[in-house]
């Protein structure tokens, strides 16, 4: 194989991009083919995708491999995240990941950026190996789960007289910012959440004059990208009550619904989603590297 070529992107290669992501991702191990032109921009926008940042692999003129990488902070650091990786399949086992890393993290190191994270899915070994290889260490463990909505169960426990259950708008994010037990990944994080440009479904659960909970959904990619209670009014049936409204408002076309990379430490999370009808589908680890 005649040697590739590396480079910097601009916003003006992503048709070009999205090609490849496709082409890279056809066989990857979950079904991608949801992810249009469109609602992929609309996920790296969410990220925050940098494309001056982000890298990318030639065979010619043929863009054959890239990373997108997002800026933010992270944990209160100067941080990247490596929205996506993908090699076209028969450019794989030529070091074309760790030739994409290596320039990206020397642009990112120039940016002073301290930390660069992502997430692999726990069955991909090649790509664990490779990410191990570069410098990546294993910090938590996530399962992704899906729910069949038409078998989803809905009959919410009883709940505290008092409690209602009402749509917010992104501006009271914040707000429950605090509530959970462990921070969101970066997928959803409320930075991330702040960054959707297009719709965002936000529910707050109010006890009197205190918000004691909320859930959000992005109709965008079908997730249920957080869901929390704060410590004092939980086993309270709030929880169950905010994925029942949830449940209740999506559109009759929607068929499936997600809820990805819920920590493996928390078991009270996992046991809701269990319990209303969501089955873990993958697993994945998250891995940062310190710049």
């Amino acid at each position: 194989m005649k040697p590739l070529r590396y480079s910097f992107l601009s916003m003006d290669d992503y048709p070009r991009l999205f090609q490849a992501f496709v082409e890279a991702f056809s066989d990857y191990g979950i079904d991608m083919s949801y992810l249009n032109e469109r609602n992929l921009r609309d996920r790296w926008t969410k990220n925050g995708v940098a494309y001056e940042s982000s890298v990318a692999a030639y065979d010619g003129d043929r863009l054959v491999g890239f990373t997108m990488v997002g800026l933010d902070e992270w944990r209160g650091r100067p941080a990247a995240f490596d929205v996506g990786t993908g090699i076209v399949r028969e450019f794989r086992g030529f070091g074309v990941a760790p030739a994409l890393f290596d320039l990206a993290v020397g642009g990112l190191r120039d940016r002073g950026v301290e930390t660069f994270v992502l997430e692999v899915l726990q069955t991909n070994r090649a790509a664990v190996k490779t990410y191990k290889k570069i410098g990546f260490t294993v910090c938590r463990e996530f399962d992704c789960y899906r729910m069949e909505v038409e078998r989803a169960r809905t009959d919410a426990p009883k709940a505290d007289a008092g409690l209602v259950i009402v749509p917010v708008g992104k501006d009271v994010l914040n707000r429950f910012s605090t509530l959970a037990d462990w921070p969101p990944s970066w997928e959803n994080s409320f930075a991330s959440l702040a960054r959707i440009p297009d719709e965002l479904r936000v529910y707050g659960a109010r006890l009197g004059k205190e918000w004691a909970g909320f859930a959000a959904y992005y109709p965008g990619l079908s997730w249920v990208t957080n869901i929390a209670v704060a410590p004092e009014f939980r086993r309270r049936g709030i929880a169950a009550r905010l994925l029942a409204r949830l449940i209740a408002d999506l559109p009759a076309e929607t068929k499936t619904i997600k809820m990805v990379n819920v920590d493996r430490s928390d078991p009270a999370t996992r046991g809701l989603l269990e319990k209303y009808g969501f089955e873990v589908y993958t697993r994945q680890y998250e891995m940062e590297l310190e710049i």
